[in-house]
């Protein structure tokens, strides 16, 4: 499973503490980021190698760059750590509803997490030697999410879950233009999977299902015309009656004209009045 999506996995060392940060590089768009919120970022799994199981294979996707680091001094703050033994793992994934560009920017920052080595305890409660905790940065826009426990797969079909992520977030009025058009380009996106979905081609399509999409596909439509508007009206001109590079008052031209009038000598507006007259 998203195997078409990360790279090859590659061995860590995991004998002492570090921080790993994974990144979205600059060189990169922030249009790439709606495509690979579609899996996950990054995969972990506790592995032994050369007999020792403080090693972690990591896998994450191939245009990012990672990493890693020894603790930094400074405190910063961190989530409650996840403890994961021998065979066991997590994922890296973005919180449902969150706008993909609030993503992309903490992206461009860095997603980090803490390493560790810890003693944990098993399903009988006894002490389990050469445990791994880690643990996201705090108010992050991510989850890390333990294999056993990653259940999206089993939730209604991905695009039903985007489509209302969608609808119920809010306007921003404040938006950039470069914003509504990742926006747009979101709802674009979650409608051409809803179309697909309703022809069967997701999987056997369920009657209920087809319903709430034709319920949700106007909706989308309708917020999709709402940014279609305030992206255009960015770049419209103020006024029809005047040229869309004209950025000065008339008002003011009007009286700048008449400042001219008023110290030019009377020949000079004699010849001025005579040149109209001969273009009319």
């Amino acid at each position: 499973m998203y195997h078409q999506f990360l790279n090859e996995p590659m061995v860590l060392d995991a004998e002492k503490a570090s921080i790993l940060t994974l990144r979205l590089p600059d060189d990169i768009s922030d249009f790439i980021v709606l495509q690979a919120f579609s899996a996950p970022l990054l995969e972990v799994i506790v592995i032994a190698e050369a007999g020792t199981p403080q090693n972690i294979a990591i896998r994450f996707q191939p245009f990012m760059g990672l990493k890693v680091e020894s603790l930094p001094q400074t405190a910063q703050a961190f989530n409650t750590p996840i403890t994961r033994s021998l065979g066991q793992g997590f994922r890296l994934y973005t919180r449902m509803g969150t706008a993909a560009k609030f993503c992309a920017a903490e992206l461009r920052r860095g997603v980090s997490f803490t390493l560790d080595m810890t003693n944990g305890l098993d399903e009988d409660n006894s002490v389990v030697n050469n445990c791994l905790t880690f643990a996201l940065q705090a108010d992050s826009k991510f989850e890390l999410v333990p294999l056993e426990a990653d259940l999206r797969v089993l939730h209604e079909p991905k695009a039903l879950m985007v489509a209302k992520a969608l609808l119920a977030r809010q306007y921003d009025y404040a938006a950039s233009s470069e914003s509504l058009a990742i926006y747009m380009t979101e709802i674009e996106q979650v409608r051409l999977e809803l179309q697909a979905f309703l022809r069967g081609e997701l999987g056997q399509c369920q009657a209920s299902l087809a319903d709430e999409v034709l319920r949700l596909d106007p909706l989308l439509l309708q917020k999709q015309q709402w940014l279609f508007r305030t992206y255009t009206h960015m770049f419209e001109r103020p006024n029809y009656s005047r040229a869309a590079n004209d950025a000065d008052n008339t008002d003011k031209l009007l009286r700048k004209l008449e400042c001219y009038e008023l110290l030019a000598p009377p020949e000079l507006i004699q010849m001025v009045d005579r040149l109209m007259e001969d273009e009319t």
